[in-house]
């Protein structure tokens, strides 16, 4: 597989750089996380996640515990199909992620998956983050 394309590293970090603002001191907003949602199964890296404080501060140092992080976000790309990423929502969901957020940036939306519903969010809309306490971002 090839790299990245610097549009998806740009989606990564503008997404981290907007979750650190909201999330402040309740957890870390991580780029490339690896997680394991279930066992025997892969391990997959979360575009952006987070992850509270005392998650945060419990991850072993030197293992990959069984984990699904409260939030993941995936942003759609050539190695990161739409079938993938719907995979890896299916799984992680009942594994303790919260909100599921698949970016697609052709289409200039984002589909924000909770335990309730899906709702997708499209440019001029924003998305409200409950476990932040209820701010929203614009997209």
């Amino acid at each position: 597989m090839p790299p990245a394309r610097p549009l998806h590293i740009k989606l990564q970090k503008r997404i981290e750089r907007l979750l650190e603002l909201l999330a402040g001191d309740r957890g870390v907003i991580a780029t490339e996380f690896p997680y394991r949602p279930v066992p025997d199964l892969q391990y997959w890296f979360a575009d952006v996640a987070y992850i509270p404080k005392a998650d945060w501060d419990a991850l072993p140092p030197d293992d990959y515990p069984i984990y699904a992080p409260p939030l993941v976000v995936e942003a759609l790309s050539p190695s990161n199909t739409a079938a993938k990423v719907n995979r890896q929502r299916v799984i992680a969901m009942p594994a303790g992620t919260g909100e599921f957020w698949v970016v697609d940036a052709d289409r200039r939306t984002v589909q924000v998956t909770d335990l309730r519903s899906a709702t997708i969010y499209a440019a001029g809309d924003s998305i409200p983050l409950t476990m932040f306490d209820g701010p929203r971002i614009p997209l």
